[in-house]
């Protein structure tokens, strides 16, 4: 969906914009935190798991863009109120929080994409027999 074919909301819902994206913050620093452990654990994730943190990392990106687009119309408001300008640059602060680990987890789970079980599994045996010799598993191959 574009901008232009979200209803523009009243200034009134400025605070449930603001929980709902600190919420939103929160969930999504778990995420990255969850994704950023992926590289210390090579063959845990299988591709389709990549494909899916991709996916939703997409979807994230129009939701932040629909989110913005309301932040700069509240903030393009002639008659704001001190208070409520400060509760704007807050949610578009939040949303520019949200945009970065977002571009954290893609850029991960574009390096994990190269870590997957499967693509552990596509390695030759000699390199798991000389790995299993010295005691190792398989380095990732970001």
């Amino acid at each position: 969906m574009t901008q232009a074919q979200h209803p523009d909301q009243p200034i009134s819902k400025l605070p449930t914009f603001i929980q709902f994206t600190r919420d939103w913050k929160r969930e999504v620093q778990e995420h990255a935190a969850t994704v950023q452990e992926g590289l210390s654990r090579p063959g845990v994730l299988f591709d389709s798991h990549v494909v899916q943190i991709k996916k939703d990392c997409v979807e994230r990106q129009q939701d932040l863009d629909m989110f913005q687009g309301q932040a700069d119309r509240w903030a393009a408001l002639p008659d704001l109120s001190g208070a409520r300008r400060r509760s704007v640059k807050e949610l578009s602060d939040d949303l520019a929080e949200i945009r970065r680990l977002n571009e954290q987890i893609r850029d991960t789970a574009a390096l994990l994409e190269r870590a997957t079980l499967e693509q552990q599994m596509d390695a030759p045996d000699a390199e798991w027999g000389a790995a299993a010799l010295r005691g190792e598993t398989l380095p990732p191959r970001y």
